[in-house]
């Protein structure tokens, strides 16, 4: 086997990852797919897949298939998002994280984003404006973070992807707590939230960046005030 071939193919993949074509916890397409995509060999392609395991990019799940790993689980997030899911100050760092996160993602994925993957983002949007209403809290709280993560992954940039990844995934009782506590109940709360996702949904269609990064902005830290008002209540 030609090792800098195989070499060189790592290099490939690992560039995918980067720019996002294949975001943490995916599985990678089938070898055979692989394979002609890239016209190398079987044993070049395991090889290539080996280095990128050894690297912690790529994770081997007998029986599954090859998946990418998220690069800050171990380092990040074991230790800083290990709080109660009803702890409020976990609760006020998460709100205040995605305020971060999401105006980053979507200030990139205005700019980086194709044509073809707005459209999946503008799917997903309408999906959850269809259904948002009809739903109790913990499916609302799913769908609303489903179109933030596209987003983020649209991003094309691997760190923002994979941390937003992590706070939603291992936050997600967090922001679901949040969520049960009351904040949302009130009629013109809702119909808030809801205008704040219309407009930057409609400021990333018409790839106006900085004007969807302020719409994210407002809207996780009007949550995040909402958040800290209904915290407030029960003390």
């Amino acid at each position: 086997m030609n090792r800098s071939r195989a070499h060189t193919l790592s290099k490939q993949l690992e560039q995918a990852i980067i720019t996002g074509r294949w975001s943490a916890g995916e599985k990678l397409p089938a070898q055979a797919k692989l394979m002609a995509e890239f016209a190398v060999s079987r044993t070049c392609l395991r090889e290539a897949m080996s280095i990128l395991q050894a690297r912690g990019l790529l994770t081997l799940r007998h029986g599954s298939g090859c998946y990418v790993e998220n690069l800050f689980t171990e380092q990040f997030a074991d230790r800083l998002l290990s709080l109660p899911a009803n702890d409020p100050l976990s609760q006020q760092m998460v709100m205040e994280m995605r305020e971060v996160l999401e105006g980053q993602a979507v200030w990139y994925a205005c700019q980086r984003a194709s044509e073809a993957e707005l459209q999946l983002i503008d799917k997903e949007f309408k999906r959850m404006q269809d259904r948002v209403g009809k739903l109790p809290v913990l499916q609302r709280a799913k769908a609303d973070l489903t179109y933030h993560m596209l987003i983020a992954r649209y991003s094309h940039n691997v760190i923002v992807a994979s941390l937003s990844q992590l706070l939603y995934s291992r936050s997600f009782n967090t922001i679901y707590a949040a969520l049960s506590s009351g904040m949302l109940d009130a009629e013109e709360d809702m119909a808030t939230i809801d205008g704040q996702h219309q407009q930057l949904h409609q400021s990333l269609m018409a790839r106006d960046a900085m004007a969807a990064l302020q719409a994210a902005q407002v809207h996780a830290r009007h949550t995040g005030n909402l958040l800290r008002e209904a915290i407030a209540c029960k003390a």
